[in-house]
């Protein structure tokens, strides 16, 4: 595949993810502030990308689902068993941040950080199906239908259909990208025709969504056009597919500045799932004691303070032994169904 390896790993990969991460936890931790020129640029285009990236990601691992022609129904599992634990946990710290924690879960409906794996499950489960298609098929067909979907007033928070459909192009393209030659040593010349369209996209982000793209900077959540509101809403899907184009652009752009060797992150990047889940429950309760109060959204470098500590946890929640402890949760149920 041309990435170096490390211990049956991709350092390329792990570095990538290492970074992606990191914007995550970045963006959620900007996100409960009171929104600035400065940190509303910066929140956006993070947001813009970050998430389409992570999820290529996830599909470009995801052919272990299927193997032998079996699916494994084992990572189908683990998966829905920490989207269940991920949903109970955030459902006491938002209830906590809300001055009320109910005793009804509903587990069917997603709109918060647990998104994520309620999709990851419903693409694993899609995924016994589309090998057997044709590439082009189900790539168009899933940029078809993410586009069309938003029109459809039933696709909503509703096992996160809305941003499972919104983001599963970028999921197959991972999915499919992992049986091709996937050439990482970019040229310097092909880093360059990747790297000055991604620049220019990234400072026009950086610099005029809070004056110019606002009304249409919701569609990176995958929402339905309605929320765009009357006027733009016939013209959502044409937004979406905008979206989509910029996305790549920086996508690009970053995944050819990627370190490709080991560095002293690429051991953290393998653990991402960890961090995913636990920088949110973290966040939740330093918000619910008054942490994002006492923040100076006025203040640059109080920003970017916010995102060094960002960077911090990113690191600590990495940690090995966090890690221990997280696969022995993470494997429980499949442990506990091969002794039955």
């Amino acid at each position: 595949m041309g990435e170096l390896k490390q211990a049956g790993r991709s350092a390329y990969f792990d570095n990538f993810r290492f970074i992606l991460i990191f914007l995550v936890v970045a963006g959620h931790f900007l996100l409960p502030l009171d929104k600035t020129r400065f940190s509303n640029n910066i929140f956006y285009l993070i947001y813009t990308f970050h998430m389409p990236c992570f999820i290529f990601v996830s599909g470009y691992f995801s052919t272990h689902v299927v193997q032998n022609g079996k699916f494994r129904a084992d990572k189908l599992i683990q998966i829905v068993w920490l989207y269940i634990l991920f949903k109970i946990l955030t459902h006491f710290t938002e209830g906590l941040i809300d001055g009320h924690i109910g005793l009804y879960i509903d587990f069917f409906e997603e709109s918060g950080a647990p998104w994520y794996l309620l999709a990851l499950a419903l693409w694993y489960l899609t995924i016994p199906f589309i090998r057997e298609l044709d590439t082009r098929v189900v790539m168009a067909g899933s940029v078809i239908i993410s586009l069309l979907s938003g029109y459809e007033h039933s696709v909503n928070s509703i096992l996160a259909l809305d941003r499972t459909l919104a983001f599963a192009p970028f999921f197959y393209a991972g999915y499919y990208m992992n049986g091709r030659k996937f050439n990482i040593n970019f040229h310097n010349r092909h880093r360059v025709l990747l790297l000055i369209p991604a620049f220019i996209t990234a400072a026009f982000l950086f610099l005029c969504t809070y004056d110019l793209l606002m009304p249409y900077s919701h569609i990176v959540y995958g929402i339905n056009y309605f929320r765009l509101g009357s006027e733009l809403y016939p013209y959502g899907g044409l937004i979406r597919f905008a979206w989509y184009i910029i996305t790549v652009l920086l996508s690009l752009g970053l995944m050819a500045v990627v370190p490709k060797k080991r560095t002293i992150f690429t051991a953290i990047g393998s653990r991402t799932l960890q961090i995913y889940i636990l920088h949110r429950l973290i966040r939740d309760l330093m918000q619910y004691y008054g942490f994002f109060d006492l923040v100076n959204v006025h203040s640059k470098l109080w920003i970017i303070g916010l995102l060094v500590l960002s960077l911090l946890l990113t690191i600590v929640l990495g940690n090995p032994w966090i890690t221990g402890v997280f696969e022995v949760i993470r494997k429980f149920p499949t442990r506990f169904i091969s002794k039955s």
